[in-house]
């Protein structure tokens, strides 16, 4: 068994981590809580209690433990994000809400956006029974609950944990719901790295979630059970009595690891191995532990990590805290162990469980995480409560001890190591061996300018995003800005509201991230603003800038050599071999030399390559123009010419202009015919090119024309290549240009900005970056929960009254004004029945039914109900695909219409009164 090897091909790499736990809000507040040694359980008064509706004889029992580890609201739930209407909010089990937030930011800290992700991502894991169907919905919602089975059945059904995820994320490799108790987390973890050894999936996202109800509430003591007499837990202490029930929320990202380093993944810790097994039914009892199982899944896990015990040095136990499961688990460890080492007292344990309590289906991998985290920080957190041993437990003849302070977790001749147990009651076990991130070194920031990219759905989710990003940049100088900046550009996906910075620093970045008067714009993706690209001439001046964008964007500079050996192919010239001198020797005027040609031909490779680049990252221009050498350009991109025979025309013309004679710059022109433009040029009459030198002045004169007319289009963004376009045109004139390293990402940036879709990866294809966690989404939460059965809409504000069917049908009989308009009572009906399917106020006739979060089940029921108060013949694909509440009365009208025509045609009637429209319903 190898002890000290690192083998980047075995392994899965966690890449990317979210959770939720009894005092810590996010991963960040969650170390702070393990390494400070911090007891989250919350212990209650009688008041809390009462007010989250605990019976008063339950309270005053004297075995009623008013304990629990709580989240802080989890009634609290972005909706709108997920595209979720309010009613299926309330309808959806908490623990199922927070693994669906959970599972989005774990995969933005793994810097992954499932949309972009070229493999496949499955979703690995499981919840507790929902005391929130039977606790929220079942008593305070019973008239909505046998209304609508269906609702009940999804929102809170395990079943759907995982598939929601998938759904909702838009993730297609394998969706699994998990369940072993207790063990459930740690187990689809196991299930996870399996998938990806196999190739099912290419990302795995893993966990588990436990969220009960009332959120405050306490327990009963038992005796002999599980659960603490007191609200602690002191595993492995003598004076030990059991755990205490909490709730948490837990999802890792995994993906192979030589694939996680090939992509430049941040690596939180290595997955060697991991096992599962159950005890079977050699054990006292169906709820009862075994330490010959625990010990055969440990044993295992190690052998399939080809892992020493020797080499590990802590392990992260189940450790609840039980009089009779605490030493069958040390028995358990200590057999396994022994099956390769005699050394005592080497390996710390410790248990999560004695800071929150027992998280049930989240345990196993809240102990993950934990240990995880402890790896990347290269500490051991304590373990809390222990004084002494239990005296059944004989740690000094077996190679643990338990951890009491935060300790530095010291190296050794091998990567520092460790194990995670999660073992449920029913008794299937899980084993994992974890191991510090293997050394890695990134390339060095090359670029003097960064581009920090920042969106969300709404402006305000904006500001908090920018607010967010600002507190990371002050607390973390020492990371590199161009990785930042990577991550914000390839690990995001882009929403509507966006802002981007361009700075040289930390400094800079938050100074310009806190400027009030640089609010980010919403952007239309219907509506992208047109692009004009003008190619101008590289002016002698202009080259440094040309230099500089050589020696930081290696995309543009491999485009511009391979450009450069078709210019030499077509001229002689020789450009490629003093490319490299002249880049590392900058500024280099007095040392260039260009000859006119040299410079014409410099010019043209330069633009093309530029937009060869764009063209890479997806932009392609609506219209393009030219000057002098860059209408070849121009020429060349619009598909009018192949790129070597723009080189000959732009020599012509160069030579042409110094000397040469006329009819030899038109034979050259003769020579090559030029195909109809595949992209418009801005300058119609310049698409057939200027074929002679005195019509250059006016096919200037007419370009300038045209790109003024341009700027006057509020959607046309027009970009200049190789100058700075304010120096051809208007300076009032909002234009971008690009020509140095800044307005080449100042450009990039703007585009993202108005909404264009950039592919910023093929920017660093040439390059090594690394992803690294950044602040995640700032999710605007608004409370959803059933109060009580008579109050429908308990989430949301209330809208304008509808009347009820007796109230319209009354109206009806007595002519009232409000429903002499037949279809403006169908359209009150209707809407009527979407605020009971969508728990949505204030609706508008026209607004889409996805718009308002609705989906195929909810149209279902939309319609089912219009069949039930208009029993007629309805055209049912009409109005499944039918989206708004006019469409679906229009739908209802003709039918109507219909079906009057022809009971008037069977009376022999020859014209029909609409009034009845009403009097039939």
């Amino acid at each position: 068994m190898k002890q000290d090897e690192t083998l980047w091909e075995q392994g899965i790499a966690v890449i990317g981590m979210s959770g939720r736990f009894p005092g810590a809000n996010d991963l960040e507040a969650f170390w702070n809580l393990l390494s400070r040694g911090v007891h989250a359980v919350r212990f209650f008064s009688d008041e809390e209690l009462l007010q989250a509706g605990v019976p008063e004889e339950t309270i005053r029992h004297p075995q009623y433990i008013k304990a629990k580890g709580v989240l802080d609201d989890p009634l609290m739930f972005d909706a709108d994000f997920f595209g979720m209407n309010p009613r299926e909010s309330e309808w959806t089990d908490p623990q199922q809400r927070i693994f669906l937030e959970c599972a989005y930011e774990a995969l933005e800290n793994a810097a992954w956006v499932p949309d972009t992700y070229p493999g496949r991502i499955g979703v690995y894991g499981g919840c507790s029974l929902s005391s929130y169907m039977l606790n929220q919905i079942l008593t305070y919602g019973r008239h909505y609950a046998s209304e609508d089975i269906t609702s009940l059945h999804f929102g809170n059904d395990k079943d759907f944990l995982t598939s929601r995820v998938s759904y909702k994320l838009n993730l297609k490799g394998p969706g699994v719901t998990v369940q072993t108790a207790c063990s459930t987390s740690l187990v689809a973890v196991h299930m996870a790295c399996q998938s990806l050894m196999s190739g099912e999936c290419d990302i795995a996202l893993a966990g588990g979630s436990t969220v009960t109800f009332p959120n405050h509430s306490g327990y009963q003591f038992q005796e002999g059970m599980i659960n603490s007499p007191d609200g602690f837990c002191r595993a492995f202490d003598r004076e030990a009595q059991g755990t205490v029930p909490s709730n948490g929320v837990g999802v890792v990202v995994l993906k192979r690891l030589e694939k996680a380093a090939a992509d430049g993944d941040f690596i939180y810790a290595v997955i060697r191995g991991s096992a599962i097994n159950n005890d079977g039914g050699l054990k006292a009892g169906f709820a009862a532990p075994s330490p010959e199982g625990q010990a055969e899944v440990i044993a295992e896990a190690l052998a399939v990590a080809d892992v020493h015990p020797d080499t590990v040095s802590y392990v992260e136990a189940h450790g609840t805290g039980t009089v009779v499961g605490d030493p069958i688990e040390i028995a358990g460890l200590t057999m396994a162990y022994r099956q390769w080492t005699d050394q005592s007292g080497f390996c710390a344990i410790g248990s999560v469980k004695t800071n929150l309590g027992h998280l049930d289906c989240a345990a196993g991998v809240a102990g993950l995480i934990k240990t995880v985290l402890a790896l990347h920080h290269r500490q051991i957190p304590p373990s809390l409560h222990y004084r002494e041993p239990n005296p059944q437990i004989d740690f000094s003849n077996s190679p643990f001890y338990v951890n009491t302070e935060l300790t530095e977790w010291k190296s050794g001749s091998h990567p520092r190591r460790a194990g995670v147990s999660s073992f449920g009651i029913g008794a299937t076990n899980a084993h994992v061996v974890l191991e510090e991130t293997p050394e890695t070194e990134s390339e060095a920031c090359i670029r003097p300018w960064h581009a920090l990219l920042l969106s969300a759905k709404t402006e305000t989710a904006l500001e908090a995003a920018c607010e967010r990003m600002v507190k990371y940049l002050s607390t973390r100088p020492a990371i590199p800005l161009e990785e930042i900046a990577y991550t914000t550009q390839i690990g995001r996906k882009a929403y509507p509201f966006r802002r981007a910075v361009v700075c040289r620093d930390d400094a800079e970045a938050q100074l310009l991230l806190t400027r009030q008067s640089e609010v980010g714009r919403g952007c239309n993706p219907d509506e992208v603003p047109a692009t004009a690209w003008i190619f101008l001439p590289w002016r002698e001046e202009r080259i440094t800038g040309l230099l500089e964008l050589c020696r930081t964007e290696p995309a543009f500079y491999h485009e511009l050599q391979k450009t450069l050996e078709k210019a030499e192919n077509v001229s002689g010239l020789r450009f490629k071999d003093r490319l490299p001198d002249l880049i590392a020797d900058i500024p280099f005027q007095a040392q260039l030399n260009l000859t006119p040609c040299m410079r014409v031909v410099l010019s043209l490779a330069a633009s093309y390559s530029l937009a060869a680049v764009f063209g890479q990252m997806g932009l392609v221009p609506d219209l393009v123009g030219g000057e002098e050498e860059g209408e070849y350009a121009a020429a060349c991109i619009a598909g009018c010419c192949s790129l070597e025979e723009a080189f000959r025309l732009a020599i012509a013309r160069a030579d042409h202009e110094e000397g040469g004679t006329a009819e030899e710059y038109a034979k050259t022109v003769k020579s090559i015919p030029l195909a109809d433009p595949r992209i418009p040029f801005l300058n119609k009459e310049q698409g057939c090119l200027s074929r002679e030198s005195v019509l250059a002045a006016r096919s200037r004169e007419l370009l300038y024309a045209a790109l003024e007319e341009a700027q006057k289009d509020q959607r046309m963004r027009v970009v200049g290549l190789g100058a700075l376009l304010h120096e051809y045109c208007s300076k009032d004139q909002a234009t971008l240009s690009c020509f140095d390293p800044y307005s080449w990402i100042e450009t990039l940036s703007t585009l993202w900005v108005d909404g264009t879709d950039v592919d910023w990866q093929a920017r660093y294809v040439l390059e090594k970056r690394r992803r690294i966690p950044l602040p995640t989404y700032p999710f605007e939460r608004r409370r959803f929960e059933i109060v009580h059965s008579g109050d429908v809409a308990a989430s949301y504000p209330a809208g304008p009254k509808v009347a009820s069917n007796e109230e319209l049908a009354g109206q009806a009989d007595l002519g009232h004004s409000e429903t002499e308009d037949p279809r403006r009572y169908v359209e009150q009906k209707l809407i009527q029945f979407y605020e009971e399917v969508l728990g949505v106020q204030q609706l508008d006739i026209h607004t889409p039914f996805y718009e308002l979060g609705g989906d195929s089940v909810n149209k279902m029921q939309v319609i089912s109900r219009i069949q039930e108060m208009y029993p007629i013949p309805l055209n049912m694909k009409a109005m499944y695909e039918a989206q708004t509440v006019a469409e679906l009365t229009d739908i209802i009208e003709l039918a109507y219409i219909e079906l009057l025509e022809q009971d008037e045609e069977e009376r022999g009637e020859g014209n029909h009164d609409e009034s009845r429209f009403i009097g039939k319903t």
